[in-house]
């Protein structure tokens, strides 16, 4: 009698859950392929169908972000300039003014710091002569020599009774290993919070909204951002360091600096679960319209900031004219990005994307390779950078026009984590920058097509199961 309920029970069961959650993806998924393919599954596995899509169908990401990351710090001051004069930054200029619905921040100057050799004494010094507050913000925060000395500087400006904060992220942190920094911040009566931190009680074990994030703000006199985090691997003339990384981090000085100390203390604010108004965030720095840098901060994350980070590339190499030259750790753009670096390439822009030969994350350089057979397809020129792992990220277009930032070309960096990227328009940064790429596109090996083609089955097998995991690696 029980088995002949159940089978009169069991489809009716299917159908209804079937029906809600094919309604669900079709209102939902913005992708008609995987609108589809979820419909149809939905459809043709009864009950685990529509089970499997309540688990990894619907995104709820981007549902979670919007609800707990709701911080307003209001500015004293919301000046910006549209069009510095004697400047012709447009049309690039203009997709992030439409995005971030400002105009440019003047910067008085930028420093370009290479590995860990340029960039920690730069950022220690500047640490140890702070005279007013010292704000930390990293992903990864390593127990090493390197994160002692750190920890050492802050407590010596905590001694001094300088205001200093850090933030690092929630899983970052333990990338350094079982022996956590924060541990040890807190020890040392450092202010040390953690974005999104990973517990077992209360069970708070999301790998995604992760901020990879990275500054240091010193007063209201230097700001450091890049794609650096702290620790020994970074110290890239040590050649008995195993995982040592190539990388290039920014010092950063004007008006720009207390652009991203808003964005610092915003995110502080989160992650102290403070939820109370904000009085305005004050200003230190004069917007010059004599800047020879000028700047505009990008904030991103899954949040209502979403998609703004490729929005923003898809834009400039839209309106490239000349270059655009990409350097990234890990390449797995979306398909309208592919689309408009081939589009680039078809209107006669030089397009060429230097990725690392040695990869620290291996199923990343897998999922990319099987990327790449597209890419090679329109001509596009790239090319494997030797070892050490290169975790260094750069979009430059035509002679004027520089994104930096943390952010990665993949989907975890652009639709999962929360970033940040500042653009810089300078003709002599422009420069420096396309020296330090064309110095790096010297010594690294062309992927050609017959190469990617010629893959064993195995391999190209492995390459395409990592590409259907590429959201979340």
């Amino acid at each position: 009698m029980l088995e002949t309920s159940l089978l009169w029970f069991i489809p009716p069961v299917h159908i209804v859950m079937a029906v809600l959650a094919s309604g669900h993806a079709l209102l939902n998924k913005m992708d008609s392929r995987a609108a589809f393919g979820w419909i149809a599954l939905c459809i043709i596995l009864p009950l685990m169908g529509p089970i499997l899509y309540l688990i990894f169908g619907i995104n709820r990401v981007n549902s979670a972000a919007r609800r707990h990351y709701v911080i307003k710090l209001h500015k004293d001051s919301t000046e910006t300039v549209t069009e510095p004069p004697g400047t012709h930054f447009r049309p690039l200029s203009t997709v992030g003014e439409k995005l971030v619905q400002k105009g440019l921040t003047s910067c008085d100057d930028v420093n370009i710091l290479q590995n860990g050799e340029a960039l920690y004494p730069a950022m220690l010094e500047a640490i140890a002569e702070a005279r007013h507050h010292v704000l930390l913000y990293t992903y990864i925060f390593d127990r090493d020599e390197t994160g002692l000395r750190f920890v050492d500087a802050l407590a010596a400006a905590m001694e001094r009774g300088l205001e200093v904060k850090v933030i690092v992220d929630g899983m970052g942190e333990w990338n350094g290993g079982l022996r956590r920094i924060g541990s040890l911040l807190r020890r040392r009566g450092i202010p040390f919070t953690r974005f999104n931190p990973i517990t077992l009680l209360p069970p708070a074990l999301n790998i995604n909204l992760r901020s990879h994030r990275k500054m240091l703000i010193v007063d209201n006199r230097y700001a450091f951002t890049g794609g650096s985090n702290i620790g020994d691997r970074h110290l890239a003339d040590r050649e008995n360091n195993a995982h040592r990384v190539l990388d290039i981090h920014f010092r950063l000085q004007g008006r720009i600096v207390d652009e991203l100390e808003w964005a610092f203390r915003r995110d502080w604010h989160y992650c102290k679960g403070n939820r109370s108004p904000l009085s305005p965030f004050k200003h230190s720095n004069p917007n010059r319209l004599d800047a020879p840098v000028w700047t505009r901060l990008v904030l991103d994350g899954p949040n209502k900031s979403l998609d703004r980070l490729n929005d923003l590339m898809l834009g400039v190499i839209s309106a490239a004219r000349t270059r655009v030259w990409i350097m990234t750790p890990y390449f797995l753009p979306t398909l309208d990005l592919i689309g408009a670096l081939t589009a680039a390439q078809l209107r006669g822009v030089d397009v060429q994307i230097l990725l690392p030969g040695l990869n620290n994350i291996k199923p990343a350089h897998w999922a990319s390779r099987n990327i790449l057979r597209q890419v090679l397809e329109s001509d596009i020129q790239v090319a494997y950078q030797p070892g050490p792992f290169v975790h260094a990220k750069l979009l430059l277009v035509d002679e004027q026009y520089s994104l930096v930032g943390s952010t990665n070309m993949d989907p975890r960096s652009l639709r999962l984590n929360y970033e940040l990227g500042v653009e810089l328009f300078s003709a002599d940064i422009n420069r420096q920058l396309c020296e330090y790429f064309s110095k790096r596109r010297a010594i690294a090996s062309p992927i050609t097509r017959a190469e990617i083609d010629s893959r064993a089955l195995p391999e190209r097998l492995r390459d395409s199961i990592a590409w259907l995991f590429s959201p979340y690696l």
